[in-house]
């Protein structure tokens, strides 16, 4: 089984941070680019993770939790703005993965 590659998708500062500790990152300040770039991404079968670290949009937010509903790979980790204020309250991802499964399972 072939490696697979990390990478992160957000602001310079998280791009910069994780690329110290090796993680490759395409560093986007604009989410209105975030669909092409992610779109080219998933295509290579190398990348096993995507790390997207940029404020998006609801409609994007919802598509990203629908790719992940639906595919296994790439595995996709939205990291909150973690310079925020009250960051401990931005559990949008989980807030929402958890309202998709109630109406399945409901």
């Amino acid at each position: 089984m072939p490696d697979k590659e990390i990478l992160v998708i957000g602001y310079d500062e998280v791009v910069l941070l994780l690329g110290l500790l090796g993680i490759e990152g395409i560093v986007l300040n604009n989410p209105d680019k975030f669909l092409k770039t992610f779109n080219n991404i998933i295509k290579k079968p190398s990348i096993g993770m995507v790390i997207v670290a940029l404020d998006l949009p609801d409609d994007i937010v919802d598509f990203l939790i629908d790719f992940k509903l639906n595919n296994r790979r790439p595995f996709i980790f939205y990291l909150p703005d973690i310079f925020k204020p009250n960051i401990e309250n931005e559990t949008i991802f989980l807030k929402r993965i958890s309202e998709s499964l109630s109406e399945i399972i409901s």
